[in-house]
């Protein structure tokens, strides 16, 4: 943004933040009466907000796939008679996926308020040599159930020009942000998947998840090679609030769920509009900053982190009419038809889970083709319980992530370590996510 456009907005009023809390607050009503009624004006508020930035998002490829998706969504259902109310009252729900987004969107201005880069660096570089890898990516994972790519953003601002191969630190946290997402409704991906799988608990998921965590943060660990850090020395002060920075978005969000039975989505999304109010509240504070000002800083960095996820957003939005429409009965018996070469049992869970990243090299986003194939490989054809097939389109969109060129992680990693993407994706994340996806695969053999 120009400095005299960026001058004149900070004369106004916080219009997004306004918004948020408005959207958040119907997203919180539409829980707690599960009703259709506002999950739908949500969804149509959210849809009537991607007009006025089109120009952000048509051009771009998730738009066109979303612009496509939600014509040929259409189209299909006229086609064969379908219901089209039925399946944009079900495409609503992801309505709270879009909450997700804008609320973490949140966090890295309050964060950068604060300050504690150098701190973020200081934390890493205490760890043995041979370990800062390995630290990096368990930071990112922790970190990542909280701030979204937000960590991302955090530890690549921190760590970049810091250490002597930047590229393997990119790798690290790309992977960990990829494993906090089987912890967690960390990104708008799992909260996407948590939406097509209502009654599968956090909890239940979690047990399943954990073990193939721990797996991707041992191998990811034990891959990176040793990296030299050359951070400022930062007071124990600044240590500590970086790493409850870290901690307080995650931990707070626990307690709303335990609290007020929230889902994880929303709890989340909630928790870092709560700790992003503190912490620019904190910052007014501790450096006698305007409020007013510090808050018009964070309304303009929003618009653009929002302006920067439309494309995301509009792709999300379409891929719930795809969801709703490949759960049409004739639309469901149709397609099961065309992917019936799919093995069943767990031959069909390795090819899901190294096919669908494979895929998503050639630039196509993972949601559109969980859209597409969860409907179809189901439980039953899966030979798993709901809860291991919800964890196992959660790995295989996590892999996804790590190995395509077109998604917002990738996109988010190149801009925030400065590392090509050629030399992340699948040249540099591809062993790693095919090791993880035979162990993932092995595991599920053993808790299913």
């Amino acid at each position: 943004m120009p400095a005299s456009a960026a001058g004149s907005v900070l004369q106004g009023f916080p219009t997004n933040l306004v918004m948020l809390v408005g959207v958040l607050g119907v997203a919180l009503l539409a829980e707690s009466q599960q009703s259709a009624a506002p999950y739908g004006v949500l969804a149509a508020a959210l849809a009537l907000g991607l007009v006025p930035t089109r120009k952000n998002w048509v051009s771009r490829r998730n738009g066109k796939v979303a612009i496509l998706l939600a014509i040929g969504t259409i189209l299909g259902t006229l086609a064969v008679g379908g219901d089209l109310v039925r399946i944009m009252v079900a495409a609503s729900r992801m309505a709270v996926v879009i909450v997700l987004i804008l609320c973490a969107a949140l966090i890295r201005p309050a964060l950068a308020e604060l300050r504690l880069d150098h701190a973020v660096a200081a934390i890493a570089a205490r760890a043995p040599k041979s370990l800062r890898g390995g630290a990096i990516l368990l930071g990112v994972t922790i970190a990542g159930l909280g701030l979204s790519f937000g960590a991302v953003s955090v530890f690549g601002g921190s760590l970049r020009g810091r250490t002597d191969d930047d590229a393997t630190a990119a790798r690290a946290a790309m992977r960990g942000l990829a494993l906090s997402m089987i912890l967690g409704p960390s990104t708008a991906s799992v909260a996407a998947v948590m939406a097509a799988y209502p009654h599968v608990g956090w909890g239940d998921a979690l047990l399943i998840g954990l073990p193939i965590a721990l797996a991707g943060i041992v191998i990811g660990s034990i891959a990176v090679r040793h990296l030299t850090i050359a951070a400022e020395p930062a007071s124990s002060g600044e240590l500590a609030r970086a790493v409850l920075v870290i901690l307080a978005v995650p931990a707070v969000a626990v307690c709303l769920r335990l609290a007020f039975s929230l889902s994880m989505t929303l709890a989340i999304a909630t928790a870092a509009v709560i700790v992003a109010a503190l912490l620019l509240t904190c910052t007014t504070r501790t450096q006698r900053g305007d409020l007013r000002q510090v808050l018009l800083r964070s309304n303009v960095q929003l618009g653009e982190a929002w302006a920067q996820a439309s494309a995301e957003t509009a792709l999300f939005l379409a891929c719930g009419l795809v969801l709703g429409f490949m759960r049409e009965p004739v639309i469901a018996e149709s397609a099961r038809a065309v992917f019936a070469f799919v093995p069943h049992g767990y031959p069909g869970l390795l090819v899901m889970m190294i096919g669908v990243p494979l895929v998503t090299t050639l630039g196509i986003h993972p949601m559109a083709l969980f859209a597409i194939l969860a409907p179809v490989l189901t439980p039953a054809i899966l030979g798993m319980s709901e809860p291991s097939v919800f964890q196992a389109w959660i790995v295989a969109v996590g892999l996804s992530m790590i190995v395509s060129p077109a998604s917002i992680l990738t996109i988010t990693t190149v801009l925030s370590f400065g590392v090509p993407a050629e030399r992340l994706c699948l040249r540099g994340n591809g062993l790693y996510a095919a090791s993880l996806a035979i162990i993932a695969t092995c595991l599920f053999l053993i808790v299913s």
